[in-house]
């Protein structure tokens, strides 16, 4: 009777700890849930198996958790304690490969991912990690073996040529990520990342001037991408550095260009498309203006010179002599570009402001009639013009423009914070 009570007794803990287990594994208290899945484990009561089963999943848990918080050595414990009890997982070897990985084990890591080929359902990153692993093992031509098979097995894939490539980079063979990342820019011809891939490759191989087309496509593609605009600069000024000389004449305060063969490049892709210059406008102020600007204001010098009636091309170079302090050319260039297209409201809008900041109100009230005449009833086109009248002291009519951008634009403090104190005063 002892026996049997006893044993009842031993049955009822083991499944108080299967079930405190199991709740704590499904609240994400993964150490507790093992502590009382290991107890319910080593039984022989019927909740065992799956005791066994959960147990493996709360190790995986424990060690994801562990590598996510920079634990790798733990990690790495418990993620093994899983394989142990769960040798068939899918998953593991992933997550051990990541935690030999970062504890520099590269071997070991690449071992993990050969053997998930094995265990696990196909994973088209598979080549990619094996051949990272391969590569930082020191095992470079294994490294390129992995991917020239994944390749070779799959023809169409874009991310594992442009790897290859990277591979090539890493270890001084320009001329081999050349070739690589020109086929895949064949491949898919309106891809940034290959693009710029391609153009740094090119640069490092030595052909600044492909290099600047390359990554003036890239620029064209994603606009908004400030990294690839750096990019951009900063092979157009390792181009400058070999073949362009780029001066200001102190006196007469222009720029003056002398062999300018991979300005004309670039000023051919300008010509084409203006708005490649636009991601530069975002870039913050820095000592780096002095530099970049004036090759971009020669670039545009460059591209009026090939294409004169392009409103645009006037209006970016203001642009770019206002970003550089040259108040005269910005607005000799501006005028240009409303004299060519008078229509044109963002070149109106900005001879207005350079006229506004030249004290010249009266012509820059008249150019932001004219913008909001021609389309351009924007709230930032009122706030402007209700500045100059309020400078003019004509309250009312500032009052009546900082209302309409407040119309337009009921969430624009600029105008609410002017009318408030035109009110208050």
């Amino acid at each position: 009777m002892l026996d049997r009570s006893q044993s009842s007794s031993n049955s009822d803990a083991e499944a108080l700890a299967y079930q405190q287990g199991i709740a704590a594994l499904e609240a994400g208290h993964y150490l507790h849930a093992v502590e009382s899945l290991r107890r319910a484990a080593g039984s022989t009561h019927l909740c065992a198996t799956l005791a066994r089963f959960y147990l493996g999943q709360a190790h995986m848990m424990l060690g994801i958790e562990q590598l996510r918080s920079g634990r790798h050595a733990e990690a790495i414990e418990q993620l093994t304690a899983a394989r142990q009890l769960n040798p068939g997982s899918e998953t593991l070897s992933k997550y051990l490969a990541a935690s030999y990985a970062a504890q520099r084990k590269f071997d070991l890591a690449a071992a993990e991912i050969e053997r998930d080929n094995v265990v696990g359902c196909p994973d088209p990153e598979r080549p990619i990690r094996l051949a990272h692993a391969f590569a930082r093992d020191g095992r470079f031509e294994q490294a390129v073996e992995t991917l020239v098979k994944a390749i070779d097995d799959a023809p169409h894939r874009l991310d594992v040529r442009i790897q290859l490539g990277l591979l090539y980079g890493a270890a001084e063979r320009y001329e081999d990520a050349v070739c690589v990342l020109m086929e895949a820019v064949e491949l898919a011809p309106l891809d940034a990342d290959a693009r710029t891939r391609l153009g740094l490759s090119l640069a490092a191989a030595g052909d600044l001037s492909e290099s600047v087309e390359q990554l003036a496509i890239a620029q064209k593609l994603r606009p908004q991408d400030a990294s690839i605009a750096l990019m951009l600069v900063m092979a157009v000024e390792a181009a400058q550095t070999t073949c362009i000389k780029l001066a200001m004449d102190p006196i007469q305060g222009r720029l003056g260009v002398v062999d300018d063969r991979s300005l004309d490049t670039l000023g051919e892709l300008v010509a084409k498309d203006p708005e490649l210059v636009e991601s530069f406008f975002g870039l913050p102020f820095s000592e780096a203006d002095r530099e970049l600007f004036p090759m971009l204001a020669a670039v545009l010098e460059r591209a009026i010179e090939r294409q004169p009636g392009y409103a645009d091309l006037y209006l970016h170079c203001s642009r770019v002599y206002e970003r550089l302090g040259m108040t005269r050319e910005a607005l000799a260039r501006a005028d240009q570009a409303v004299e060519i297209n008078p229509k044109y409201v963002q070149a109106l809008i900005h001879l207005a402001r350079l006229r506004a900041t030249a004290d010249q109100t009266d012509e820059a009230m008249n150019r932001l009639d004219e913008a909001v005449q021609f389309g351009g009833d924007y709230p930032d086109v009122h706030l402007l013009m209700g500045q100059l009248y309020q400078k003019k002291g004509a309250t009312s009519e500032a009052r009546r423009q900082f209302s309409r951008a407040l119309e337009l634009n009921s969430g624009y403090d600029a105008a609410r914070h002017a009318l408030a104190a035109l009110k208050s005063a």
